[in-house]
Order: C-alpha cells, then structure tokens, then sequence
C-alpha cells in the first residue's frame, strides 16, 4: 500500500487587502499626513494592510488606534475600492469605513501628524481618498435626541387636538431652558414606520388619496411618504417639565423619535396657501 503526501492546495496571486476609515470626530474629518511614501507628506484618511488572522473590522480598528490615537465605532462600510492603479507599490483592494471617533487625538506610527478638518475645507488626498471621503457623504447619519410619547398609536385624520409629550434623553435636559418662554415650537422627527427611499416614492399623488383635490407633487404635500421618511412640524408649547415638553397639535405617533427642536418665530404674515388646503380642511 503506498501512502500519498497531501498535496498543498495551490493559492493565487491576488491584490493585497486594505483598510482605510472616514473618521467623524467632534464634527470634524480626521486626516493624517503621511510620514512614508508613496505620498510622503500628504494627507490621506487613516488605514493599512489587513494582517493574516484578523477582519476587516478589526483591522479598521487597530490602524485608526496605531494612527490616530483614537478609538472607532464603525457605522458602516463606504465601499471596496479596486482599482489596479490606485497604489503605485502595486495592486491593492481597500476596504473604506466610514466611523465616530473617541478618545484622544495623537499621531502615530505611520502618520507624521494628524489633524481634524471641516468637511467642506478637506485639501487634496493620497491615493483614491478623495472619492472615498465624496462617497461616505453622500449619506450622512442624524442622532435620536428623544422620543414621541402620545395615546395616538396610528395616524389620526387631524391632529390639531392631540396631546404629546415629547421626552428628550436626559444629557439634553438643559437645552430646553428658555423654550418655555415661546408659544410654539418646531419639532423635527423621524417617521419610523414609514417606508422611504425615492426608488419606492410616487412623485405625485391626490392629498388624503381624494379624487376631488388636484394631483399634485409630493413636495407640495404633507404626505409622511417621502424620498427621506423626515416629519417637521410647528407645535403649541403647553408646558416644559425637566427633559419633558408636552405639546398640542404634534402629527406623530407613539414611540417616533425625535431629531430636533427648534422654537418658532413667524417670519412674516404675508403668507399663502394653495386653494386646495381650505377645502380639504372644510374651511369653504
């Protein structure tokens, strides 16, 4: 009986694997300047070579730490990026992440230097960084600051009677001081349990679906149906108590989040309204 040696299975050649993060930290981009080449000197996002053993994540991770000092949650994945030029020391797929950073900034390893940037001011980029940095903000990430509590589970034909209270997290307590001296204010929330996106959005419709209004675009409505699911809308201030402003007349349900507050100030009263709004609201 002959014993056969198993064969090593045979791997090829592939791109080197990489990593780079579009860094978010206190509303500011963070960029390091290269302290090797290619690109000696130039800024460029924070990243590296993926090592043997570890993910992508992880690797994101520890080249933004080795780099920046900081600490990343990642939010998402931006994009592969494969373009055989894109490196002049030969062929590599990177991996771009977009993050929130924590901790305390300080360049390091590769890096000479590392320094924060406003997103409209960032200088030209090492590598393919430009377009990573254009395609992470093409979307962009809002942060819930509180919560819709109200007895209207579903949406009701008029709001204009409904009582809610709007219940902020508790960090945001003190941003309310002074409200209470305004009669209204403007709410701004995400509309949770609708489905958004333009792809799935008609362009036009009847208000309220009634046959006898005209057919109009849906940005001259207040449909919840939009390309993003975003609800603004001016409300009576009946008291503040703490973190906790209970307002008349809010068109959002249960449990719908909160993204800002703003007070309302009337701009002006010369103000008009498109025929149809009277009918529909019975007024002739």
């Amino acid at each position: 009986m002959t014993s056969q040696t198993p064969q090593t299975p045979h791997i090829p050649q592939t791109p080197a694997l990489t990593v780079d993060a579009v860094i978010e930290y206190r509303q500011k981009l963070v960029l390091i300047r290269r302290k090797n080449p290619p690109f000696e000197g130039s800024y460029a996002l924070p990243g590296g070579f993926v090592e043997v053993g570890e993910s992508m994540e992880d690797a994101a991770r520890r080249e933004a730490k080795e780099e920046t000092g900081l600490d990343i949650d990642i939010v998402r994945l931006v994009g592969v990026y494969s373009d055989p030029g894109r490196d002049p020391r030969g062929h590599t797929v990177s991996a771009c992440y977009l993050a929130t950073g924590s901790g305390v900034l300080a360049a390091g390893t590769d890096a000479d230097d590392v320094e924060l940037f406003d997103f409209d001011r960032i200088p030209e980029l090492a590598f393919d960084h430009d377009r990573m940095v254009s395609d992470a903000t093409l979307w962009f990430s809002v942060k819930k600051i509180g919560v819709v509590r109200s007895h209207a589970k579903d949406s009701a034909k008029w709001w204009d009677d409904v009582v809610s209270e709007v219940v902020l997290d508790d960090e945001y307590t003190d941003a309310l001081d002074g409200l209470d001296e305004f009669s209204h204010a403007t709410i701004v929330f995400f509309l949770h349990k609708v489905a958004g996106g333009v792809h799935g959005v008609r362009m036009k419709t009847h208000p309220r679906g009634r046959a006898d209004m005209p057919y109009i675009g849906i940005f001259a409505l207040c449909t919840p149906r939009r390309p993003n699911p975003i609800g603004i809308t001016v409300v009576e201030i009946t008291r503040r108590d703490e973190n906790r402003l209970v307002v008349r007349g809010l068109d959002a349900i249960d449990g719908t989040p909160v993204l800002d507050i703003k007070p309302y100030i009337p701009c002006s009263d010369d103000v008009q309204v498109a025929e149809w709004v009277d009918r529909l609201h019975g007024v002739r």
